[in-house]
């Protein structure tokens, strides 16, 4: 089967790609197959296989995609008349006079040599384009990139399919309302760790676990057995000592004075050290910051001459929580999709909000700053400290002052941890990042909520420049609160409209 792509909304609209290859590419990058100018599009957003038994749709980009209305995951058969959006750009999939499948040597050949680039954002849900969709046909499968050139996995999650409204213009309203409000809740976890099979762990068969010191939870099957319950490790697993087919999971939970001043890309950088004392010849094979459940966590997968798995750290104010999923290389394929569904269900307590700062780590010319001029090293720090505090005290003059009070300190924490001793002040820095921190987190959550009350009124004139002050308070584009409030704006008439 071949099949035709064609743009309905967006930059280059109208355009047609006839699907002729064995895999496609359909993204932002100029070696795309079908190049969509669209900065909410990754630059290798979607791989589509053409088969002999059909068309194939990935979506390879955390960014997130989705076919008629729903999350894209997985692999996914395409049926004539399906609509895709990715970020701003919609296209319709008609299937095309039959051709010879192209050979499966050319196909791997060319799939080597792809790899993904994601923005750690969730797709938004867009209506249906047809009363008839067939149902979606979900196949799990490698995926095979990162922005890190390393592998990260998709859970299976599947959307609701939406009613449609007899009432057009209430269900315009509606339809408004509901893409937004999916747009405000997040849903990063949608993206995590999924590789392999469908999990075969049934809602009805899980054990939950809840940690009331460290107020977290997490979920694993009900035929797993606690191994191991001190002070700082639990277990819990399946399949006795020497056994080779065993899987195991393990929580490690500590406190301590400096994590809620302790960047979670540092911390974890510091935190290798540690797992290559448990493992004998450990190796990081991959590593990504990413959200579960609205918790920021770095999730990585490793491996040792024996065994094979996969992780997530989190810290939490003076909590760090790591928990990871391990079993002997031979069989651990067998069990990953479970080990990602057990991650994937780690969330803090109800109500609680996760307390936890972050900054980039140095880059090689702050490195060879601070071997070759320690004195100006010091001085930019002391300078982007000012720059930041004067931000902070000035939060309420400009909107965009407590995010570019939270980037001054965290250039500040960058330069002080650049030499090969750290400097004292920034453990100091760190506290007034994380008041900043909090203080803008607290600020979008303030305009996330007026934007939502103004929906439910269906005032779509405030709730347009709602979302228009909310990407003034975060000007980098790349940011994952830009980028929401940039969808939500997408989702509305702008007010010359209405």
């Amino acid at each position: 089967m071949t099949g035709l792509l064609t743009i309905l909304e967006g930059a280059g609209k109208g355009t047609s790609k006839s699907l002729t290859s064995a895999l496609m590419i359909v993204g932002r990058s100029k070696n795309a197959d079908l190049q969509v100018e669209d900065p909410l599009v990754s630059r290798r957003h979607l791989e589509i296989r053409v088969e002999a038994d059909g068309v194939f749709v990935e979506n390879k980009s955390t960014q997130g995609s989705s076919l008629n209305g729903k999350p894209l995951v997985g692999v996914v058969s395409l049926n004539p008349g399906d609509v895709i959006e990715i970020g701003t750009t919609k296209m319709r999939f008609e299937e095309a006079a039959a051709a010879p499948p192209p050979s499966a040597m050319g196909s791997a050949s060319f799939e080597s040599e792809i790899d993904g680039t994601r923005i750690a954002d969730p797709g938004v849900e867009v209506q249906r384009q047809k009363k008839e969709a067939a149902a979606d046909e979900t196949r799990a499968v490698v995926e095979d990139g990162t922005r890190m050139l390393n592998a990260a996995e998709l859970p299976n999650w599947v959307a609701q399919e939406k009613k449609e409204k007899k009432d057009s213009s209430k269900g315009m309203l509606a339809g408004v309302f509901l893409i937004v409000l999916l747009a405000l809740a997040g849903g990063g976890y949608w993206y995590m760790f999924m590789r392999g099979t469908n999990s075969h762990t049934a809602a009805d068969g899980l054990m939950n676990h809840k940690d009331a010191l460290y107020s977290f939870s997490m979920q694993y099957p009900l035929d797993w057995s606690k191994i191991t319950d001190d002070t700082g490790v639990i277990v819990f697993g399946f399949g006795g000592k020497g056994d080779p087919e065993q899987g195991r999971l393990k929580i490690f939970t500590d406190k301590g004075a400096g994590y809620d001043v302790t960047g979670l890309t540092d911390g974890f950088l510091q935190y290798e050290d540690t797992l290559r004392k448990r493992y004998q010849n450990f190796e990081l094979s991959s590593k990504k910051e990413m959200k579960v459940h609205n918790v920021m966590v770095v999730a990585y997968w490793f491996s040792t001459p024996t065994l094979e798995g996969k992780g997530l750290y989190a810290l939490n104010g003076d909590s760090r929580i790591v928990a990871e999923c391990i079993s002997p290389q031979a069989c651990y394929e067998k069990y990953n999709s479970t080990y990602s569904s057990i991650l994937q269900s780690f969330q803090l307590g109800e109500f609680m909000v996760q307390q936890y700062i972050d900054y980039p780590m140095p880059d090689e010319s702050m490195q060879q700053l601070a071997l070759s001029n320690p004195s100006e090293l010091s001085r930019q720090v002391d300078q982007y400290t000012k720059q930041g505090e004067m931000l902070l005290t000035s939060k309420d003059v400009n909107p965009g002052n407590l995010f570019n009070s939270m980037k001054a300190f965290q250039k500040a924490i960058q330069l002080s941890i650049a030499g090969p001793q750290r400097l004292p002040v920034g453990r100091n820095i760190a506290g007034e990042l994380a008041q900043a921190t909090t203080l803008l987190n607290q600020a979008l959550e303030r305009q996330r909520f007026e934007i939502n009350q103004a929906l439910k009124v269906g005032d779509l004139t405030r709730a347009y420049w709602g979302a228009n002050k909310m990407m003034q308070m975060v000007s980098d584009k790349t940011d994952p609160a830009y980028q929401e409030a940039y969808r939500i704006i997408q989702t509305l008439p702008t007010p010359k409209e209405f």
